[in-house]
């Protein structure tokens, strides 16, 4: 009669169970990945279309550092932050609602809308999402999986 036999299967499944529970610090690296590139590509999209004068919108792209989660869902955001205060707005301006206008226009005050931000994101798509799977890999690679 034949026999089959395995070895090794348990270390699989486990293998194959860590995969699924991918850790949030491994999550945080890919999408700190990512967002570096997505970054760079609003940063010169904004040069791109003309709107860096004094350079402060441009200087306001920062990652937000903090993991979202929703579910098993994660993101990390990348936009403009902090607060602009000068001679234009002496009150004070958040940045992202002035890429936000930049973004979508102010007819009635005369900004055409650019679209700096989707061009940026849209044309880093691909570069982000190399640049996750590098730390994907070598997540991979220290488990023996690769």
């Amino acid at each position: 009669m034949a026999q089959f036999e395995v070895s090794g299967l348990d270390d699989l499944i486990l293998s194959l169970e860590e995969l699924a529970r991918l850790p949030d610090e491994v999550a945080a690296a890919m999408l700190t990945a990512e967002g570096e590139v997505i970054k760079a590509a609003q940063e010169r999209s904004l040069q791109s279309a003309g709107l860096v004068d004094t350079g402060q919108l441009q200087a306001s792209i920062k990652l937000d550092r903090k993991l979202c989660k929703k579910g098993e869902e994660r993101s990390m955001l990348v936009y403009p932050q902090g607060t602009r205060r000068d001679e234009k707005h002496k009150k004070g301006e958040r940045n992202a609602t002035i890429g936000f206008v930049h973004e979508f226009g102010a007819p009635k005050r005369g900004i055409p809308p650019s679209q700096w931000m989707r061009i940026a994101n849209e044309s880093a798509a691909d570069a982000a999402v190399d640049a996750a799977e590098q730390i994907y890999d070598k997540y991979l690679k220290d488990k023996g999986l690769l």
